[in-house]
């Protein structure tokens, strides 16, 4: 019998190496999927161990964002990538772009703008010099208790969000169906893939990124295509509270 893995360097090569393995299976390369390490609730030390193995990580929370980042900069954390990957309220959105490269919870063209205006001011400013990556969230089975954009409406505002100039539209996420039933968790990252190809047709072609899947579902979200999922239980364990 194969003992689970126990040490935070044993897990995520588990899952960067189980990713890798399903990739494959679909009939893509281990490159074509990225993990990103979800550190709600983490320790900053547990965070910097991560980054020792692994380069991607991700936020739900942007007050933990700004004081995690803040101490790895301290810390001489090794160099890494950092998304956001839960819901923000627009006046939020300056501390968004100064600690993150790529906000995925895109949902409304009001957001935006706001980003837009912020990140033209940065560039003027001399903090940045090119448009911020974000991804749009789409609802994928209009559920009530998740944010995102319905797929009715997301054509529209990824048109409208595409005009603004300070602002890249990489790619598409979504948390996908909550449920047990795995035809309903794999239509709804089907439709968003979908609309991804359908979208990039119709002439926005930056768009390449899909976010779906986390550690109960990424099998089915790379089997549909996902480029990168969102995995902390399979990492970290059970969350840590504040």
């Amino acid at each position: 019998m194969i003992p689970s893995p126990s040490s935070l360097k044993e897990k995520i090569e588990h899952v960067t190496g189980n990713v890798a393995q399903l990739a494959e299976k679909y009939g893509r390369t281990a490159n074509d999927v990225t993990v990103e390490l979800a550190v709600k609730h983490q320790r900053v030390e547990t965070i910097y161990e991560a980054l020792t193995y692994h380069s991607h990580i991700a936020h739900n929370i942007i007050q933990q964002l700004v004081h995690t980042e803040s101490e790895l900069t301290q810390l001489h954390a090794p160099t890494h990538s950092t998304h956001i990957i839960g819901h923000l309220q627009k006046n939020k959105a300056s501390k968004a772009l100064s600690y993150s490269q790529c906000i995925e919870t895109i949902d409304s063209y009001e957001l935006a703008e706001r980003l837009n205006n912020l990140q033209n001011t940065r560039i003027m400013q001399g903090s940045a010099d090119k448009p911020f990556d974000i991804m749009l969230q789409i609802n994928s089975s209009d559920a009530d208790t998740q944010f995102g954009v319905s797929l009715n409406e997301a054509e529209e505002l990824a048109f409208r969000i595409n005009e603004l100039p300070y602002l890249n539209i990489c790619g598409l996420m979504t948390i996908g169906a909550h449920t047990d039933n795995e035809h309903d968790i794999a239509l709804s990252f089907e439709k968003t893939r979908l609309l991804s190809e359908n979208l990039r047709a119709q002439g926005i072609t930056t768009l390449n990124e899909l976010s779906m899947g986390m550690s109960g579902d990424m099998d089915i979200a790379i089997a549909e295509g996902s480029t990168r999922v969102r995995v902390g239980t399979a990492v970290f364990g059970k969350r840590e509270l504040p």
